[in-house]
């Protein structure tokens, strides 16, 4: 019995699920190899700015008048950059650090290689491992430096106790608050390159 037309060829059976060697990568593996790279630059470019800074002075400084009020801004701004020098080296090598872990797991996820998930759960760990240290810093060194550098600028206000509190709870609380904040990404890079979805893929890489 002749076929009637159109013809339609066999086709191949229909998988609800894809057989084991066949997964298809995951999206999200993707978008972190890109920001992967992206924050490990940024990370790099604000850890030399840090650095700079912390060897040759701010720049920036040299535009506040010689004398008057924002000469004592000034003069407190310096000093509290000498005593905070410490914690801003420590930062901008951890940040140097965890760039490392971080670009090369960016491309290793951006090619598919199964060893991207390993070297992103380094970069996390360290990430996190530095934060840590970070806050340590900020609680022990900066956030007393910057109390004194208010005190120093508010010295003479009419309610400079007032004054002295209100800041320094606003400036330890912002460094606190952006330590915080930093953990956010390296988690949930851990959540969500590690969900059950993307182990299936990298399983089925091989070796």
């Amino acid at each position: 019995m002749e076929p009637t037309f159109p013809y339609q060829p066999p086709q191949p059976p229909e998988f609800k699920y894809l057989p084991p060697g066949m997964t298809t990568e995951p999206p999200v593996v993707k978008i972190f190899g890109v920001l992967h790279l992206v924050l490990a630059g940024y990370g790099l470019l604000f850890s030399a700015w840090g650095l700079f800074i912390a060897i040759a002075g701010n720049p920036m400084l040299k535009f506040f008048p010689a004398t008057g009020p924002m000469a004592k801004s000034m003069d407190a701004q310096l000093a509290m950059q000498a005593k905070i020098m410490p914690a801003t080296l420590t930062a901008s090598i951890l940040s140097i650090v965890i760039a490392v872990p971080m670009i090369i797991a960016g491309i290793q996820l951006l090619k598919g290689r199964k060893s991207g998930l390993a070297w992103s759960n380094r970069y996390a760990y360290t990430s996190l491992a530095a934060k840590c240290v970070n806050l340590m810093l900020s609680v022990i060194i900066v956030i007393p430096a910057m109390r004194e550098m208010t005190q120093g600028m508010l010295r003479g206000t009419r309610a400079p106790g007032l004054s002295e509190n209100f800041m320094g709870v606003v400036m330890g609380s912002s460094v606190i608050l952006g330590v915080v904040m930093g953990c956010v990404y390296p988690i949930l890079s851990l959540v969500l390159l590690n969900r059950p979805r993307v182990q299936e893929w990298v399983a089925g890489l091989g070796k």
